[in-house]
């Protein structure tokens, strides 16, 4: 018999570890799809807060002018890029009155918000004061009521 006692080995086995490997793959492969959803929710805070100082813009203009502003150049403080680069920010052709107008936030070519299927375009629209918001995956249709783009 030996004269001193037997110590127990310590660690992992490789077969405990590649157990743990596949389990943590497995729990990255169903969180990724949720957190890429989250991070496009929040690139279209981008499209919110421009559509917002697009707003803004154009009521400082009627409150000094008979009609709203048919383009964004000429609004002090508006701008055609949203400040995370991800909406391209637009007037529409022919909506600008003395009563209202359509602003439009669209997926700007080659940000990564151009993967959000769901809200391709942003839009507000103001309307004999009524100010109403819409949203659309790139189509024409806009999407149905109550909107998913614009969550509050």
């Amino acid at each position: 018999m030996p004269s001193h006692p037997r110590h127990a080995v310590a660690g992992f086995t490789l077969i405990e570890l590649l157990i743990a490997l596949v389990i943590a793959a497995i729990l990255a492969s169903i969180a990724w799809p949720s957190y890429q959803k989250s991070v496009q929710r929040g690139r279209r805070s981008d499209a919110m807060a421009a559509l917002a100082e697009l707003s803004q813009a154009q009521e400082r203009w009627r409150a000094n002018n008979t009609q709203y502003q048919s383009a964004i150049a000429d609004l002090p403080g508006a701008r055609s890029l949203t400040a995370g680069g991800h909406y391209d920010i637009a007037m529409l052709a022919d909506s600008t009155s003395r009563t209202g107008y359509v602003a439009q936030a669209t997926v700007h070519s080659g940000s990564p918000q151009s993967d959000d299927s769901a809200c391709q375009m942003m839009r507000v629209t103001m309307a004999d004061g009524q100010i109403t918001y819409g949203s659309s995956n790139g189509g024409s249709t806009l999407n149905a009521t109550p909107d998913p783009c614009w969550v509050r």
